[in-house]
């Protein structure tokens, strides 16, 4: 009876240590995607506003029209159409004037309070902003012809965004002997222009734009706004337009040193009515030009300006004409764009009389048939001089009917006799202009630069490499950031350029047509793979894409991989930028903002590129920017067809991820514990890329995981169990054939698991009433901060049983001890 006790408790004590056992080992042996950290990817914050380049963010409410006292602003209806007059009989000198004190540098970007706090100072800006001179700048002005009786039809002929187009282009450009034609034939009562009009092509960028003024002379031009980019040759040169001009170049918020540079208006008698003509300059020049082409410069808010103007000179005018270089782009503040110039006029009850035509310029839209609202008019012919603007309407005992706006377009004007005078002039500054642009710009050229139309609008050329290389090496000191990389679309490339000869200027600008200059602009991460998803979009023809003008070239810092034979829009796997500090390309960050550099026909959307736009800063001409990197480069790195940029295939470096991966999984002792998968995922980009994940191993610590694997531990305890299970069978069987060897051999294996188990717990927990802490305050942080990496809920214990074990040393010691007596008897 006493061996049955004996041998009894011998097996519930084994029972017991075979039960311990599998329970600790089905809990520490969980799969590790429950201790892999999973980062949970957070909205990215709105970047705080910049003081220049980050006023797109949100489109503030359109600033309130100032009012007297006796006459407070109405809000009035819808708009729809616009029109324009203008010829100089009387300016405003600008020597007197000096800007309001509470207006000396307005281009940062206002968020609502600040929006607020302008509306209400605009209520006192007639008494706060300096009032320009109204004396006209002759001693007597021109004696006023008498106000007819009968209705008069009045024609006004306007341009803008011209950008040095003094030359004919059969189907894209009028030019401007055409221009003199066109002119004459309509004969208006005012030819007026909206600003940008020097700078541009080539032939008019090597006068700074003297050509151009010579042309709009002899056209008969009777007024100009200054547009951003009279800056474009400095501060000097955009004084000395003044100089030039034989009419007025006018801007109301402009000033130099604390004072007005330009005339801020004209008024202009013609046919017996009173022309009040107004300039005013888009604030969105202090970053639209190089910072030192406006040293000193200063633009003030536009619409109080324009309604300060108007309101000293409204007594002297019949209809007033805002010459507005603001543009309607949705991209820019609200109360910098001329729409909302015009809505405010509508609603401001001290013009309720007047009528009031804008003519809008700055962001190359077409406005064919005008938007009218109220009394007042908004138009815009686009750029290039593609079109004529023409506003017509009947006038009688100052009232305006039969107000519309149309266009005169490059198509229309096919038959139109280019005048002959001013042909003979335009002609002569081009063969002066040719002569120039002899000048050798690569002796005896090596490489052939590949540039034909069916290769740059489907690939990757060394030609568009080298194009887009030369403006990211010009952003490193040509604006006020390095840029991160460059793109340009395939559809500026117009030509190859040829080896074994030399290279000019010339050729240049047959390569780099368009006079497109270089522009910067900031990208979200998330923008920029909608932007290769639209580079990438053309049909798939004969297993390439197709031809797409909008394709990118990109710059040697930056890589895309694709694949074609996905659907449009899902072709971009991966995205690196170079790191400029470590050297290495990096996974596109979505949630970062980066300076892109391209030219300005792509920044401001140009190709389909909605996702782009918006606030930019503007360098020097494409075509000089390349010409100077070409006399400096090394070009033997694009003696080469190699395609190492924008790559049709799976990225190597996931590859190599990959491979790493495989060579860190455990052995196969450690089969419980997944290694976490390293290789880099494919890149989506709807509707946003996901940070490519870390290919390092995360470490188990105290606040990032609460499960903890113990390999080795686990190994030692399956081999104990076996050693166990195996003495159980051969107590069940027969206990006489249990030898002290074998008791030894499990007794020493359950010390093996105890002391593995007990060191893991104590590097990870050192005390047990720390686990619980540790786990709180883990929790309690990530609560907190939605930064923190994330990890998924516990599934198991790590609280070590100890209590069996202890429970089966004293049943295989009762054991040892019965042995020994059943022995001795």
């Amino acid at each position: 009876m006493h061996k049955l006790l004996i041998r009894t408790c011998f097996l519930v004590a084994m029972l017991f240590m075979v039960f311990s056992f599998t329970s600790f080992a089905a809990e520490t042996t969980q799969p590790e995607t429950n201790t892999t950290d999973v980062k949970v990817e957070q909205p990215a914050p709105t970047p705080a506003s910049d003081t220049t380049t980050q006023s797109t963010q949100a489109t503030p409410e359109p600033v309130q029209p100032s009012a007297s006292p006796e006459q407070p602003a109405e809000d009035v209806a819808s708009k729809t159409d616009s029109n324009e007059p203008a010829v100089t009989t009387e300016q405003a000198p600008t020597d007197k004037t000096t800007p309001p004190a509470t207006q000396t540098q307005t281009v940062e970007p206002k968020t609502e309070a600040t929006v607020q706090s302008n509306e209400s100072a605009q209520k006192t800006a007639p008494s706060t902003e300096a009032t320009p001179d109204t004396t006209p700048a002759v001693s007597e002005p021109k004696a006023a012809e008498p106000t007819p009786t009968t209705t008069q039809h009045t024609k006004i002929l306007h341009t803008n965004d011209m950008h040095g187009r003094i030359l004919e282009e059969d189907g894209r450009v009028i030019g401007m002997a055409k221009l003199k034609t066109v002119k004459q034939q309509e004969n208006p009562d005012l030819m007026l222009d909206s600003g940008d009009a020097f700078q541009g092509l080539p032939i008019s960028n090597n006068t700074k734009g003297a050509d151009m003024a010579n042309a709009m002379n002899e056209v008969g031009y009777d007024a100009m706004a200054v547009g951003n980019h009279e800056f474009d040759f400095g501060v000097e040169q955009a004084q000395k337009y003044k100089e030039q001009l034989n009419f007025p170049i006018l801007s109301a918020n402009t000033y130099k040193d604390g004072k007005l540079m330009f005339d801020p208006y004209t008024i202009v008698n013609k046919n017996g009515i009173n022309y009040g003509i107004i300039g005013v300059t888009t604030p969105e020049t202090a970053v639209k030009t190089h910072p030192d082409n406006i040293k000193g410069v200063t633009f003030t808010e536009p619409i109080p300006a324009v309604q300060n103007i108007m309101n000293q000179i409204k007594a002297q005018t019949d209809i007033f004409v805002i010459l507005s270089h603001l543009g309607i782009d949705p991209s820019t503040k609200a109360e910098w764009r001329g729409d909302t110039l015009a809505d405010t006029l509508a609603r401001d009850r001290r013009f309720y009389d007047n009528e009031i035509i804008v003519l809008d310029g700055h962001s190359h839209s077409v406005i064919e048939n005008g938007k009218i609202n109220r009394n007042t008019l908004l138009a815009q012919t686009g750029t290039a001089l593609a079109n004529i603007g023409k506003v017509e309407f009947d006038y009688q005992n100052g009232t305006i009917s039969n107000l519309n706006a149309s266009l005169i377009n490059v198509k229309d004007t096919a038959d139109v006799t280019p005048d002959p005078a001013l042909q003979q002039q335009l002609d002569e500054a081009k063969a002066k202009f040719e002569a120039q642009v002899s000048e050798v710009i690569i002796p005896n050229n090596t490489i052939q630069f590949q540039g034909e139309r069916d290769d740059v609008r489907r690939h990757e050329t060394n030609l568009g490499n080298a194009i887009a290389d030369s403006m990211e090496a010009y952003s490193q000191n040509g604006f006020s950031h390095p840029a991160d990389f460059a793109v340009t679309n395939g559809g500026g490339i117009r030509a190859s350029i040829d080896k074994n000869q030399d290279v000019t200027l010339g050729d240049i600008i047959t390569v780099l047509p368009f006079g497109n200059t270089i522009s910067q602009i900031q990208v979200k991460g998330t923008d920029i793979a909608k932007m290769f998803e639209h580079s990438l979009s053309a049909p798939v023809e004969n297993g390439q894409l197709g031809a797409n003008g909008a394709f990118l070239h990109i710059s040697k810092s930056i890589r895309v991989y694709y694949d074609i034979n996905k659907a449009p829009g899902e072709r971009v796997l991966k995205i690196e930028v170079l790191n400029k500090q470590t050297q290495q390309f990096e996974a596109l960050d979505p949630n970062r903002i980066y300076y892109m550099t391209t030219n300005d026909f792509t920044a401001s959307g140009g190709d389909g590129y909605d996702m782009l736009g918006g606030l930019r800063e503007e360098g020097g001409s494409l075509d000089k920017v390349f010409s100077d990197y070409l006399r400096e480069a090394d070009l033997s790195q694009y003696d080469t067809d190699k395609i190492s940029r924008i790559i049709n295939g799976q990225p190597p470096v996931a590859q190599t991820e990959e491979q790493a991966d495989t060579e860190t999984q455990p052995a196969t002792g450690d089969t419980a514990q997944p290694a976490p998968n390293t290789t880099t995922p494919a890149v989506p980009t709807q509707p946003a890329l996901q940070p490519v994940a870390s290919t390092q191993t995360t470490q188990p610590t105290a606040s990032t995981s609460n499960v903890i694997p113990f390999p080795a531990a686990t190994t030692t305890a399956q081999a104990g169990t076996s050693q166990v299970n195996a003495s159980q069978n051969s107590a069940s069987m027969t206990a006489h054939q249990t030898t002290t060897a074998q008791v030894n051999s499990t007794v020493t294996n359950l010390e093996t698991i105890q002391s593995h188990l007990t060191t893991k717990s104590s590097n990870v927990y050192p005390l047990h009433a720390n686990h619980a802490q540790q786990q709180a305050k883990t929790a309690s942080t990530t609560k907190n901060d939605s930064n923190t990496e994330q990890t998924l809920p516990d599934t198991g214990s790590n609280d070590l049983p100890v209590w069996p074990i202890g429970l089966v040393l004293t049943g295989l010691g009762v054991a040892y001890i019965s042995r020994k007596r059943d022995h001795a008897a």
